[in-house]
């Protein structure tokens, strides 16, 4: 059997270390025999029941001798020594005094606190924290490195709360005169410091709420806690100031996401008021579905934390589960709940009953769903509530449901009355045209455009007020601009059967807002409708030319120009072209774009610029130039058609120094001509810039930056000159700094760019300031220094080499060239 444990094993001292020689001098020492105490019963009786021998007697007197001797005895208790030490974690060290192993049994080692004060100071960046945490340390004392005891901390903790109180007073002080949104965001910055006042004042304190940190939780924990907590003070405080705005909403849901599992291990450190701010948050945009998803989320950790939902606040927590997915878990929910959310008398009642109404809608059951409806209508309330029971009926595609659907449109606009918007009837068309019940859609406009005065239910045919195009085309307009394209084709396709044809514009218009929508269902709509009217416009022509021959060859004397049957389609005009070429060009569909221009010769209309403009383009984009230039011509010159401003941007792109890099002399000197012969031309057709305001800038810089390339700086003075006397052009400071700089992109980006940009300038600068004879108020405005930056780039690209009259005699022979010689000689 093994022996007991010692019950008083644990009372030992702390360094329990015992040198080894002491224990061997202890081990050595021989078995004393046993004696009874002094001051036992037994000792009294033993002393009573004999004397002393001689020899007792004569060490008693010995022992006295020693007492009347203390140095001796002194010396005799210096015969021996007792060495100290201390064990340390993984060395052991002497310690030079008993008072020393004293102190290290009940002292306190300072070592790692001034450590760690060091490591702490070493970690600050700037100068200023250093030098605050350096004030912090005189503050509390010189004597921190001196602490020995538990006492010696204490004394230091005192001071260090001391001081702390005293700043909190200083900052209370200077506080007072803050305004309170400064005041709001410094208590939001540093949440435990209270300047509101006196705690025990009667006056009500508009704290932050914040979650509690329990001190004997993990690190982890309190580090989530937090950080919540401070996503918490930011949100209120931007709350009271600009209101609820949905970037602070997110914030505070990641926050709270984030920070959800650590706060599930102990939910009743979440006060209400943290829930209040929570539900607040999540449920300022109901409409949004992630918001939805969010208020169910905190539904069901309220619900796990035992907080008591209210009344409203079920009813939401209802729908964000059923809008989340869990339909039949909703349904069952509202159920559970018809006695008290629903009751007659309850604040709820609506808002539950509505509720129930649209999520029996949204699950199919329209019998439950006009029962939750009957139950609000025999409470005359909002009418609209049908709605939903509508939409149900037209998306069952049945026969019964679209009964459905129409005597339940008439019942809300029974209800409804005067009280009927156009937001309502917009809503139930809509609804219609996507069942493709066409009939109730139109019955329906009607009813919004004559306000319930015509029944087209009870006529047998359309009457006049909507049989025609004008009535059509109020209808397409609207839904156009509603975004229901498909269903304004829907329209188109049932007024063609009623005999009813949409007029041209109105369908262009469909063409262009299927093209801006992109989709490719979209695309592919409107390039159908688009060659539907072509074909019909071809037609057309077709007919008419027989009609012709026919009349010619001796036929009737009165042809029927009747070209289409009442079913076709109306027949295009030049804005479906302008808008199928426009379309083809963005996407580079060529191809498509030259049939279109053969059935443009075909249809035959009067060509314009704008569809020339959109070949051009193409045929360049297909490095075709010389075919745009000759298309140019062939129109300019032959058709008479008159060309805008965009024609020649088309142009300039047909030369080839602006294409490719040319090598060749041949090829420049070639080049230099056309570009010469193009400034000509362009000059030709003036009256076009003048009336468009004047000619462009971007049109003006690649005239420019054309016979910079060719290096023909002839050219370029010439066209400098034309575009200031012609078209009252100036050169911007950016396009003078290109020409010098020999670019079209003006680069910031490297530190050389960015150093021959500011070199550049600084020249610029330079010359101007000299032209102006060193007069700053001469180069002040528009007007004055683009003058200067005119005169400036005349004498950068002017000549060097050569005499004045051959310098002359070149620029006129590049004048006439150019077209500009009798507008820029002088008058005589």
């Amino acid at each position: 059997m093994s022996c007991r444990p010692l019950l008083f094993r644990d009372l030992r001292c702390r360094n329990d270390i015992i040198c080894r020689s002491c224990l061997a001098a202890r081990a050595k020492q021989p078995a004393q025999a046993w004696r009874p105490a002094s001051y036992s019963t037994q000792a009294s009786q033993t002393a009573i029941a004999r004397q002393p021998s001689k020899e007792e007697l004569a060490r008693y007197l010995e022992g006295l001798k020693s007492l009347q001797a203390p140095d001796k005895a002194k010396t005799n208790a210096d015969d021996f020594s007792v060495r100290f030490f201390e064990q340390g974690d993984r060395n052991r060290k002497e310690l030079s005094s008993e008072q020393d192993f004293g102190d290290s049994l009940g002292g306190v080692d300072v070592s790692e606190l001034r450590n760690n004060l060091f490591n702490l100071r070493s970690k600050l960046s700037s100068q200023d924290d250093k030098d605050a945490f350096r004030e912090v340390l005189s503050q509390i004392g010189e004597g921190w490195g001196k602490v020995n005891s538990a006492e010696d901390v204490e004394k230091i903790i005192a001071k260090m709360e001391d001081y702390a109180r005293s700043i909190d007073v200083e900052i209370k002080e200077a506080s007072t005169d803050l305004p309170k949104g400064v005041l709001e965001q410094l208590i939001g910055d540093v949440p435990d410091l209270s300047l509101e006042g006196d705690s025990s004042s009667d006056q009500p304190q508009d704290s932050i709420p914040q979650v509690r940190i329990d001190p004997d939780d993990t690190a982890h924990r309190r580090r989530k806690i937090v950080r919540f907590n401070s996503i918490i003070s930011r949100f209120v405080l931007a709350e009271k100031a600009s209101g609820t705005k949905a970037k602070g909403v997110q914030s505070l849901y990641k926050a709270y996401h984030a920070t959800r599992r650590a706060l599930a291990q102990n939910w009743s450190d979440v006060p209400p008021a943290v829930w209040e701010v929570l539900w607040r948050a999540f449920a300022s945009e109901r409409d949004d579905v992630n918001e939805m998803s969010r208020i169910a989320l905190l539904a069901r950790d309220m619900s796990s934390a035992g907080v008591m939902l209210r009344p409203a606040q079920q009813v939401l927590a209802i729908e964000a589960v059923f809008v989340d997915g869990w339909e039949s878990k909703a349904i069952e929910n509202w159920k559970r709940c018809v006695s008290t959310l629903g009751a007659d008398n309850a604040e709820t009642f609506q808002g539950f009953w509505e509720l129930g109404a649209r999520m029996y809608c949204r699950v199919g059951d329209l019998e439950q769903a006009e029962r939750a409806m009957n139950k609000l209508l025999s409470r005359n309330m909002s009418p609209r509530i049908l709605i939903p029971l509508i939409r149900t009926s037209c998306e069952q595609g049945t026969e019964e449901g679209r009964q459905k659907a129409w005597t339940t449109y008439r019942q809300m606009r029974e209800l409804l009355g005067k009280d009927m918007t156009l937001t309502d009837y917009d809503q139930v068309i809509s609804y219609f045209l996507t069942a493709h019940y066409m009939e109730n859609a139109l019955y329906a406009f009607v009813d919004m455009m004559s306000d319930g005065r015509i029944d087209l239910t009870r006529q047998t045919f359309l009457p006049s007020v909507v049989a025609n195009k004008f009535f059509l085309g109020k209808w397409l307009k609207r839904l156009i601009g509603a975004g229901d394209l498909n269903g304004a084709f829907s329209v188109v396709k049932f007024m063609r059967e009623k005999g009813v044809e949409a007029a041209p514009i109105h369908l262009n218009g469909l063409i262009g807002a299927w093209q801006r929508a992109g989709g490719a269902d979209d695309l592919e709509n409107a390039d159908a409708l688009g060659w539907e009217l072509i074909e019909s416009r071809l037609k057309f022509v077709a007919s008419r030319k027989s009609s012709s021959e026919s009349h010619e060859d001796g036929g009737s004397t009165t042809p029927s120009l009747q070209s289409t049957t009442p079913a076709d389609p109306p027949r295009a005009t030049p804005e479906t072209f302008w808008l199928l070429a426009e379309n083809y060009r963005q996407r580079g569909l060529h191809g498509r774009l030259e049939e279109l221009w053969n059935a443009f010769r075909a249809a035959e209309l009067s060509p314009d610029a704008f569809m020339m403009n959109q070949i051009m383009e193409s045929l360049i984009q297909e490095g075709q130039a010389k075919e745009a230039v000759a298309l140019y011509h062939s129109l300019v010159d032959s058709n008479k058609v008159v060309p805008d401003p965009y024609t020649f941007s088309a142009l300039w792109k047909t030369l080839g120094v602006n294409r490719y890099q040319i090598r060749d002399e041949e090829t420049q000197a070639t080049e230099t001509e056309a570009a010469r012969a193009l400034f000509k031309e362009t000059l030709k057709h003036k009256q076009v810039f003048q009336a468009d305001g004047g000619i462009d800038g971007q049109l003006a810089r690649k005239m420019l930056h054309t016979f910079r390339r060719l290096h023909d700086n002839a050219g370029l003075l010439v066209a400098v000159t034309a575009l200031r006397e012609i078209f009252k052009f100036l050169p911007p400071e950016t396009l003078v700094m290109e020409m010098v700089m020999g670019t079209t992109k003006l680069s910031w980006d490297t530190p050389s760019q960015r150093r021959r940009l500011t070199v550049t300038k600084t020249k610029i600068d330079r010359e101007l300031l000299a032209w102006a004879s060193f007069d700053p108020k001469k180069l002040e405005g528009e007007q004055r220094r683009g003058e200067a930056l005119y005169a400036y780039l005349q004498r950068r690209f002017w000549p060097d080499e050569g005499s004045e009259a051959e310098k002359r005699r070149v620029f006129v022979e590049v004048a006439r060239q150019m077209g500009v010689y009798e507008l820029l000689s002088p008058k005589k």
